[in-house]
């Protein structure tokens, strides 16, 4: 008999990288059933061009805030055991989302409605742009549009600026939504975060 869903306070995330091999998906879930987690939604695939494995899962854990550290000393041994990268997180925990655009405006907006329709499970902080055209598109959802121009000659200032700016809105993701400018390794790096 199914159990009754839990709480959102009671669910967590788990994404995991590795070279793509048998026995991942077994040896977490296996896991997470030993520790009374109930995986509630699993997504995988593996990258035909490198052969790298992606899965993302959600399960249920009752006393998740407490248990979460215990998960985690339990999964860092298998992760070592077949090279998982992985990340752990409560599904509760809101992510706050930068948006990246340039001109072309159609992925923004899409990304806003759905925000607006509260079917983009984010908090925008931040809508950053390297032209000062999408000022129209944000300003009925209530955000400001911040411009930061970049040049050859201005690239590496720019993205000192923006860093500024994601650090000062503590923005976790960044989602590139048309902007097109090829951010360097060094801003990656400095950034830590996710960037889609």
């Amino acid at each position: 008999m199914p159990s009754a869903p839990a709480s959102n306070a009671e669910r967590a995330r788990l994404l995991i990288t590795c070279v793509d091999r048998p026995g991942v998906v077994a040896a977490v879930t296996q896991l997470l059933f030993a520790q009374g987690a109930n995986v509630v939604d699993s997504h995988q695939h593996t990258e035909p061009d490198d052969l790298r494995f992606f899965m993302r899962l959600e399960f249920d854990l009752p006393g998740l805030a407490e248990r979460l550290p215990v998960l985690e000393r339990a999964l860092a041994p298998v992760a070592e055991r077949l090279g998982l990268q992985w990340r752990l997180a409560p599904a509760a925990r809101v992510k706050r989302m930068a948006l990246l655009v340039s001109k072309q405006d159609h992925c923004l907006q899409e990304l806003l409605w759905l925000w607006k329709k509260g079917e983009l499970a984010a908090h925008i902080p931040l809508v950053v742009s390297n032209h000062p055209d999408a000022q129209e598109v944000v300003a009925p959802f209530g955000l400001a549009l911040h411009h930061v121009p970049v040049t050859a000659d201005t690239k590496a200032q720019a993205e000192a600026s923006l860093l500024e700016l994601l650090r000062a809105h503590q923005v976790d993701v960044v989602v590139l939504a048309r902007y097109m400018q090829i951010l360097s390794a060094d801003f990656i790096t400095r950034f830590g975060g996710p960037i889609i």
